[in-house]
């Protein structure tokens, strides 16, 4: 590895460091990097060897975090860090505005992470209230994304 790869690792090492996000995954064709703040220490080597299973289809990444702000209203979180797209594509409508009635684990938006586009569903049924967020821009894990008045539809 040269110097300037090594300064470059210690550069995102020192960002995550001061980042709000608990997990951060660099890979490249010379070398990978997995950083975790949380201590996780059931993990066994076996499970580490594994290869990686490389789906071709667009994964769909549930929201980890709901968080209920108001009775009724639900708070749609980013479930991994990366850059948001409320559109598949610019020239298109995006997927959902204010006003729009969703149904449960219809897509809000895509999160591009590592070159792979997440979809983020709804994780309930109704009326969406706010978007939180602009088109293209670079969110954080469990950083709100939408606001959803549950309804039932």
């Amino acid at each position: 590895m040269s110097m300037t790869d090594t300064e470059a690792m210690t550069a995102l090492i020192n960002q995550f460091n001061q980042s709000s996000s608990q997990v951060m995954d660099v890979k490249t064709t010379t070398f990978e990097l997995h950083l975790n703040k949380q201590a996780e220490t059931a993990e066994t080597n076996s499970a580490r060897s594994q290869p990686a299973v490389n789906d071709s289809a667009v994964p769909v990444v549930k929201p980890t975090t709901e968080v209920a702000t108001q009775s009724g209203t639900t708070m749609v979180t980013a479930p991994l860090v990366g850059v948001a797209y409320l559109a598949a594509d610019p020239k298109q409508a995006p997927f959902v505005q204010v006003g729009d009635r969703v149904k449960s684990g219809e897509t809000l938006c895509v999160i591009e992470a590592m070159k792979m586009i997440n979809e983020v569903p709804s994780p309930v049924s109704g009326i969406v209230k706010e978007v939180l967020i602009k088109n293209a821009t670079m969110v954080e894990f469990d950083e709100p994304l939408f606001a959803i008045e549950e309804t039932t539809v």
